[in-house]
């Protein structure tokens, strides 16, 4: 609580997100009117004790009935015939007062100074002699030499001719008012006209609060006008420029400051403006894009290409890329190599052997981490891996993008220089979409994933940036790699951890017991060897409970932690069949709303399997597809082929090391000598040789 406060009627005050008015106040208490009419009365203690309040911003001027000049500003914008005359005169003055026109004896003219000027004469006598060149009277010319000893050139300018004018002077204060709370009413709603709809709930809104009548109320026309001259967006403009306006503080633009790699990341997730095409089931879906951007070298740290929206699952498999290094890939030029950046390659190569095959991004831990409100950066999978690995996380406030700008930047940065580019590109909405944007896609999310990747090593990271500059040299722009390089030479390289089972920690956590028959999760039965062990006995963790991972991109599997040897086992659902396909979670839902439609019971294993079963089937027969078959087919394909690249990054479950490997294990007592293995023979072709007659 600040004691130096002092609240008073009308002033205007920031609670709870959003601008309120004064308008009363009771023993204990304030009376608050917000801009969109709201009323409220609250105790002033929770008011000053609330960490949202703050002193707001008065609204801005051109409400008076007089304004205030600003000489300078006026006289800039002078009609350049105007403003010669006052410099005339001002010579005229001059040339009385100093005997030259220019006021210098340096600068004199020829033939300065004159004899009814030269500065030995006494003043009154140049001045009258000034007032008969110029045919006016004596007094005026003193009165506009005081007046120029007092306020310069502004005093010898026609006023007539360089009068301010207030176009609001005339105009009720009640009604701007009450232009400014409609229009913070309606700054989320559907666009309507000014003469229109706006125009009658003002005139609603003046009456109700302040009891006029419409005669002391604009006509249209004078309405309108004062709309224009009050509103930055009026309500006739777009909704979502209205919106995106909304969301901007009523205060100066703070910077959130890093000063070396990992100190702040910010993350966020955008509705990709490109269509992207499937194959499989002939069909164009919408993609979202995720991306981590370092605050300090505006490199791009890691991405994902999801289809319809990002999964919690999404958001912590994303923080293990951050720490993971990009591969090359095919086809990829030399110069796109993690060992171009000015570096120390050899030596950082020596701590992380990742980095021998990595591209030229950079590889950050990070410190903190700042994301906005969706659900899925809140989730218990991201708080519990940033716990683990000492991360702190920041939350932006609710619907202020401002709070991270350089990532709401980089989407459109982004937008031009990679996704216009790309065929399928849609634009941001539908005011820039073209008829045929639907038959342009033709790249699946995998494929435009590869495209993202290529763009981000190739160009978005060796492309100078606008916000980056060389310490000390703010005209020297740099790249994100440039600024990685500089701020590693004087922070340092700090190594990123390299857990092979990192992957199974950054799953979802699902606390069971485990029965003789296994565990039971969404009412689907797991089993493995390992579990019989275990089965019936508390667990040693504090509820008393075991913790199976499960990857919602893929239920057929879940993992088990063995708290005895500290290894990963794999968990099979009982009722999988060989022919089920990789499946996601919300494949699973709609095969229990099946099995319940046909009066099976929820925990019906036979029925949800057969109920899946008859799904996937359905992808098959392409003729009975629908829109939502569609889309399932695709969206279950893409999270499967995710789940499963994700899934080779780790060490592989104890219950797979039966199969076949395509290297065998060889010991140390047991190396292949090459020298000894004998080549194959080589067939060499021979065509016959013909006979001669």
């Amino acid at each position: 609580m600040n004691p130096k406060l002092r609240l008073a009627m009308n002033d205007w005050v920031e609670f709870d997100e959003e601008r309120h008015q004064i308008v009363g106040f009771t023993e204990i208490g304030v009376h608050l009117r917000s801009e969109t009419g709201a009323r409220q009365i609250i105790l002033t203690q929770v008011l000053l004790a609330d960490a949202s309040f703050r002193a707001a911003v008065n609204p801005p001027p051109l409400e008076g009935p007089e304004a205030i000049a600003d000489p300078p500003a006026i006289l800039a914008g002078l009609p350049e015939a105007l403003r010669d005359k006052a410099l005339r005169l001002e010579e005229h003055l001059l040339e009385a007062t100093t005997g030259y026109r220019s006021g210098d004896p340096l600068a004199a003219l020829e033939g300065e100074p004159h004899e009814a000027y030269h500065p030995d004469k006494p003043l009154d006598a140049r001045i009258t002699a000034k007032a008969a060149e110029l045919g006016l009277e004596p007094r005026s010319v003193w009165r506009y030499l005081d007046q120029w000893r007092d306020t310069g050139l502004w005093a010898l300018v026609d006023k007539r001719k360089a009068r301010i004018r207030n176009p609001l002077a005339k105009l009720d204060p009640r009604v701007i008012q009450a232009i400014r709370d409609q229009a913070a009413h309606e700054k989320l709603s559907s666009s309507s006209t000014i003469t229109g709809a706006f125009y009658r709930r003002t005139l609603n809104r003046f009456r109700d609060e302040h009891g006029a009548s419409q005669e002391q109320f604009p006509n249209k026309d004078a309405f309108r006008r004062a709309v224009d001259l009050l509103l930055d967006r009026r309500p006739s403009d777009p909704a979502y420029q209205r919106a995106s306006a909304a969301n901007q503080p009523d205060r100066p633009f703070g910077n959130v400051i890093a000063t070396r790699p990992g100190e702040v990341v910010m993350m966020d997730s955008t509705p990709l403006d490109v269509m992207a095409y499937d194959a499989e089931t002939d069909s164009t879906g919408r993609v979202e894009l995720t991306v981590a951007l370092d605050l300090a070298t505006r490199s791009i740290l890691a991405w994902r290409l999801t289809p319809e929206s990002t999964k919690a699952v999404d958001i912590g498999l994303l923080l293990m890329d951050v720490m993971t290094p990009e591969l090359m890939r095919p086809g990829w030029a030399d110069v796109l190599h993690y060992r171009t950046l000015s570096i120390p390659y050899e030596r950082i190569v020596e701590s992380d052997e990742r980095l021998e095959a990595a591209a030229a991004r950079p590889v950050i831990y990070p410190e903190c981490i700042l994301f906005d409100h969706g659900k899925a950066y809140k989730s218990d999978v991201v708080k519990r891996f940033c716990r683990k690995y000492r991360i702190d996380m920041q939350d932006a406030r609710k619907l202020k993008p401002t709070d991270k700008p350089q990532v709401e930047r980089l989407f459109k940065t982004i937008n031009g220089q990679f996704t216009e580019h790309v065929a399928g590109y849609k634009g941001f909405n539908v005011a820039h979409r073209g008829r045929d944007a639907e038959a342009r896609a033709k790249w699946s999310i995998n494929e435009l994933e590869e495209f993202f990747a290529e763009y981000v090593i190739a160009v978005y990271q060796r492309k100078r940036h606008g916000g980056l500059f060389l310490r000390g040299f703010p005209e020297m722009r740099v790249s994100p790699n440039e600024a990685y390089a500089m701020s590693m030479g004087s922070a340092g390289y700090v190594d990123c951890p390299n857990d092979p089972t990192m992957y199974y920690e950054l799953l979802p956590i699902e606390d069971r017991k485990i029965h003789p028959y296994g565990v039971e999760i969404g009412h689907l039965y797991y089993k493995a060897d390992i579990l019989y062990r275990y089965r019936g006995s508390a667990s040693p963790y504090p509820n008393g409970l075991w913790p199976i991972r499960l990857d919602p991109r893929n239920p057929l599997h879940a993992y088990f932690h063995d708290p005895a040897d500290a290894r990963w086992h794999i968990l099979r659902w009982t009722h999988a069949l060989d022919e089920h396909q990789a499946f996601t979670d919300i494949t699973l839902r709609e095969a229990k709303r099946l099995a319940a439609q046909r009066g099976s019971a929820p925990d019906d294993q036979k029925a949800i399997a057969q109920a899946l079963y008859e799904l996937q089937n359905r992808a098959d027969d392409k003729s009975s597809w629908t829109k939502a078959d569609r889309k399932r087919q695709t969206r279950d394909t893409h999270r499967a082929q995710a789940q499963r690249q994700d899934a080779a990054r780790a060490t592989p479950p104890a219950d797979e090391g039966s199969g076949l490997h395509a290297i065998p294990d060889h010991s140390e007592a047991d190396e292949l000598d090459l020298s000894t293995i004998e080549g194959a023979e080589v067939w060499t072709f021979e065509p016959p040789i013909e006979e001669s007659a």
